[in-house]
């Protein structure tokens, strides 16, 4: 390895698929420390979505684990909610989705995932997803382009959309960073292929952009209040509890911002009547065809909104800023 991602800075890589997977013990594998809670026996554990930074070698890497997708005592709305808020607040948003999943063949739940994933994200969500194998200890003297040749034809064609990159971890022996070290070749030689960039706004549906630029908005709206709030945990928490009770904090507005956010544009999109409205309503796959993803489209109808700073409605990026001007001090 060079440390090519050090150029660029950190190369971040966010963790997706159904629980039980191994998601977790796959980011520990990535940084080669236990950081995430994790349960072999196939038990739901990331409730939040979490993030941690390390090294792989000479490469600065920043890793977000997120909770299952179809977890049977969670709505699926609510996790792919906190999902969202993840990439669109954690500027400027992964370079690479992997795609978790266990050696042997693509489950029903699995292709539900993906077609959630795309309705949420946008088709080009796959330019910028490398398929992750776990359980490598039950290739049984196979290698895994083995197994994937004798796989049907949904696994198959499900790695071709995802550029045809694909890896396999054994998170039983995490100790064997050479695995790593060929995980990293393969996410920077998709990073190259999408010159360098991360999944950014333009990439996402346009209901979705909607969402997210007046999620922001409201963010903006509130940051004062928010701001007082902070200032009083200052007064009642040291340290590690203040940095924890501030971070529970944001999570909780950027929760209720994306509700909120959801909720008006559902109204406005059903009041401009018909079919049209309970596609956008519903974030069904339907809306998001390659025509959606275009950046002019993004937040349209929105800047009139008034957002409590001189009237104008924030960009993600000054927003972002409000946020952490709030916490950088704790």
């Amino acid at each position: 390895l060079t440390g090519r991602g050090t150029e660029r800075g950190e190369d971040m890589i966010m963790l997706i698929g159904k629980s039980g997977v191994g998601k977790s013990c796959t980011g520990n594998t990535i940084l080669n420390r236990v950081v995430f809670k994790s349960d072999m026996k196939l038990k739901r554990v990331t409730i939040h979505c979490e993030k941690e930074e390390g090294m792989i070698e000479e490469t600065p890497v920043v890793v977000i684990d997120t909770p299952g997708l179809f977890e049977k005592d969670r709505d699926k709305d609510e996790i792919i909610r906190e999902i969202l808020m993840r990439v669109t607040l954690h500027e400027p948003g992964p370079h690479v989705f992997v795609f978790v999943v266990p050696v042997g063949r693509l489950t029903q739940e699995d292709e539900s995932t993906q077609k959630l994933i795309e309705a949420k994200f946008g088709p080009r969500v796959w330019d910028y997803t490398l398929v992750l194998f776990t359980h490598g200890d039950r290739l049984e003297g196979k290698t895994i382009n083995q197994v994937i040749s004798e796989s049907d034809d949904n696994l198959r064609n499900f790695i071709r959309k995802c550029s045809g990159g694909f890896h396999v971890f054994n998170n039983k022996n995490p100790e064997d960073q050479v695995q790593v070290a060929r995980f990293l070749e393969k996410i920077e030689t998709l990073v190259a292929l999408n010159g360098g960039s991360h999944y950014h706004a333009k990439l996402y549906p346009k209901q979705e952009s909607k969402i997210r630029e007046r999620q922001e908005s409201i963010l903006a709206e509130r940051s004062n209040g928010i701001g007082r709030k902070v200032e009083e945990f200052k007064l009642k928490y040291k340290e590690e509890e203040l940095k924890k009770k501030v971070k529970e904090l944001w999570r909780k507005e950027e929760e209720n911002a994306r509700k909120e956010a959801e909720k008006e544009i559902k109204i406005t999109a059903a009041a401009r009547g018909g079919g049209s409205g309970a596609a956008a309503g519903s974030g069904g796959a339907g809306s998001a065809g390659p025509g959606d993803a275009g950046a002019g489209d993004a937040g349209a109808g929105l800047a009139e909104r008034p957002c409590g700073l001189g009237g104008r409605v924030l960009p993600f990026r000054m927003a972002t800023a409000v946020r952490r001007s709030h916490s950088a001090s704790s």
